[in-house]
């Protein structure tokens, strides 16, 4: 007959008396190296507000990963308020139907919805939505961007090749390498830098009006990226993307020294963990909560990024390799033309260009314009584009 397992007494099923302290969440199925803490409850969650989990894992497709990065977006759509929670992989948390063990690996032991109830039990929220990148989505992405400039408070001259102190452009790799590097568990300067370059991405994105490209983005990463938003979920955000791209209208969060008590796993690995002070994480969850309940007005700041949205791009036209227009020696006045007219050879110009209905060119004497340009006599000579 094969031993008894030591873990029978954990997994009975509970028919008199008080609950167990995890309630009616599963109990563990692995004895916790310390004890279970009871989950957190009482907090003053407004029906309105939505919570997304954002999370970078550590491994690419095929493989699951634990979560690198993981953050809660809190949003509140009436009032284009949100905030950002970064929670630390290395805090030491009860995860439903397994053990006490860091928060990290919830994801990779039982998937998505161990991962939600192990966010329920430890900081009372659940994810309505999620969004999960590997580290190739993260360094594409920033490439994609065409890089990100980056802030650099504390220089790390031995770091991912030299990270030097200023605003230092990064590609994506470099970025990769910036976001992940951690000296310990009580590095809090990490869970920073994740804050941080989730700050840069958005403000890129909804800047300029790149949110034009939202469609082209999600054919790209489409098959990597683990989400459950649809293209239309997506662009029916756009609206409240563009107002909460006033910074002072997303508030940011960070579990640090005064929310968690650093421990060694007994054992003789020793490792280090990051035990939460329960009293303290859960008034940190509630000001996050309570600071998207605060109406503020909106800024000349929307409208400047609702009107960059609103005029880019201009056109889109395709550029032959010949032939190529050869100006006169002298021209007054900057040349545009119209978006619907076609020269002929066909002209190229990139998207970049401003396009003007009408312009009148003041020529002096000399070779006119080439090719097939046809002159009109009169006190100025007008450009008479072919249909």
């Amino acid at each position: 007959m094969p031993p008894a397992t030591p873990t029978a007494t954990l997994q009975s099923t509970i028919t008199s008396g008080p609950l167990p302290v995890w309630l009616t969440y599963a109990p563990p199925t692995i004895t916790p190296a310390t004890a279970v803490p009871p989950p957190v409850s009482g907090l003053n969650l407004p029906a309105e507000v939505q919570v997304v989990a954002l999370a970078g894992l550590d491994q690419d497709l095929p493989f699951v990963g634990r979560t690198m990065a993981l953050s809660l977006l809190l949003y509140n759509p009436r009032l284009a308020k949100a905030s950002l929670v970064t929670l630390p992989g290395d805090l030491y948390v009860y995860i439903p139907g397994y053990t006490m063990q860091r928060l990290n690996v919830a994801y990779s032991v039982g998937g998505l919805e161990m991962l939600f109830q192990t966010l329920q039990y430890n900081f009372g929220l659940r994810p309505s939505h999620w969004v999960f990148a590997h580290p190739s989505d993260f360094s594409k992405l920033i490439d994609d961007l065409g890089g990100l400039n980056v802030p650099v408070l504390v220089p790390l001259p031995d770091v991912c090749g030299g990270i030097t102190g200023g605003l230092m452009n990064m590609n994506g790799s470099l970025a990769l390498c910036y976001v992940r590097y951690r000296q310990s568990i009580t590095d809090f300067d990490a869970d920073q830098r994740q804050q941080l370059f989730l700050r840069l991405l958005f403000l890129r994105m909804v800047e300029g009006g790149n949110l034009v490209r939202l469609p082209t983005l999600y054919k790209d990463f489409q098959s990597s990226v683990d989400t459950d938003l649809t293209l239309d979920d997506l662009t029916s955000y756009i609206p409240l993307a563009l107002k909460l791209g006033d910074p002072q209208r997303v508030s940011y969060f960070q579990i640090a020294f005064n929310e968690v008590t650093p421990w060694q796993i007994p054992g003789k690995a020793k490792a280090s963990v990051l035990l939460p002070r329960l009293p303290a994480l859960q008034s940190l969850i509630q000001q996050a909560i309570d600071a998207v309940m605060v109406p503020a007005p909106l800024t000349d700041r929307v409208s400047t990024l609702v009107h960059e949205l609103t005029i880019s791009p201009t056109i889109t036209l395709t550029q032959p390799a010949t032939p190529t227009l050869v100006p006169s020696p002298t021209i007054s006045g900057t040349p545009t033309i119209s978006p619907t007219i076609t020269l002929t050879p066909t002209i190229t110009l990139t998207p970049t260009i401003t396009l003007t209905p009408t312009i009148t060119l003041t020529p002096t004497p000399g070779p006119s314009l080439t090719p097939t340009l046809t002159p009109t006599p009169s006190e100025t000579d007008t450009l008479t584009p072919t249909p």
